[in-house]
């Protein structure tokens, strides 16, 4: 990444400007206003642009605790960014700003960040972010990320320990506590989804999942009862609380949605 344009930095500081007024909860600012407000200050996009202000998102959903109401707010002004009217200018063949350009792109870099770049609240805070994008409908690549995270968390043979598998294992429940609904209703369209040959090893299972690969109601019923094996012998509370939290959830949507 190159160094900051002056356009990258007005840019970021009205993005900046905008959310602190927007998200705080005594504001009566909506997300469209914040939308169309942040929108109006930007003349003309490019990918640089957008690497900066998908940066700037993320870093403020990682200052807000995974379970606060300003996180709802937060996807919101990105939803209603994509309801904006088209300006004809497009990133990465992307519109902007219908398409969110560089959206999965930008998760998946900061997917690759060391783990001691981050603290464990910062970690657990972005993947509930993306996990409420998904949840919105504005990401629904994300789909892929939350697969990826239940199965560093739940699929491995060699276990991590104490702190290190208590935050795998949050990562991986706020996926099912923010987005679990809408994976719920992806399988109840497509139990057992055709993949192609890229799909099925960017999708692989961990070394204890013998099944096929991707989003699926045998792998679905296989993370419900690891979450509970995992958090009865997490470390931390919080991990424990989310992980059986995570394995009711899945419990209840396959016993409601799922039995004959």
């Amino acid at each position: 990444m190159s160094a900051s344009t002056p356009q990258q930095t007005q840019g970021s500081q009205a993005l900046l400007r905008v959310l602190n007024e927007y998200i705080q909860p005594s504001s009566t600012t909506t997300a469209s206003q914040a939308a169309a407000s942040f929108a109006q200050g930007v003349k003309t996009p490019n990918e640089e642009f957008f690497w900066d202000f998908w940066n700037n998102v993320f870093s403020t959903a990682e200052r807000i605790p995974h379970a606060s109401p300003q996180q709802d707010k937060l996807v919101s002004f990105v939803r209603e960014l994509t309801l904006l009217p088209e300006t004809g200018d497009k990133i990465w063949e992307t519109r902007v700003w219908t398409g969110l350009p560089l959206l999965g792109a930008a998760i998946r870099e900061r997917l690759n960040r060391s783990s001691s770049s981050v603290s464990t609240a910062a970690w657990i805070s972005f993947h509930a972010f993306v996990a409420r994008l998904l949840h919105a409908g504005v990401s629904p690549g994300s789909e892929t990320t939350a697969i990826w995270m239940l199965r560093d968390a739940l699929e491995q043979d060699a276990a991590k320990a104490g702190s290190d598998a208590d935050r795998d294992l949050m990562a991986a429940a706020v996926y099912i506590e923010y987005a679990g609904a809408t994976l719920v209703q992806k399988l109840a369209l497509q139990p057992e989804p055709q993949l192609d040959e890229a799909q099925q090893r960017s999708l692989k299972g961990g070394a204890l999942w013998k099944g096929k690969s991707g989003l699926n109601l045998a792998r679905w019923a296989f993370w419900g009862r690891h979450f509970r094996e995992q958090g009865e012998k997490a470390a931390g509370q919080e991990a424990k609380e989310l992980a059986l939290h995570a394995a009711r959830l899945i419990e209840m949507w396959t016993q409601t949605r799922f039995s004959t």
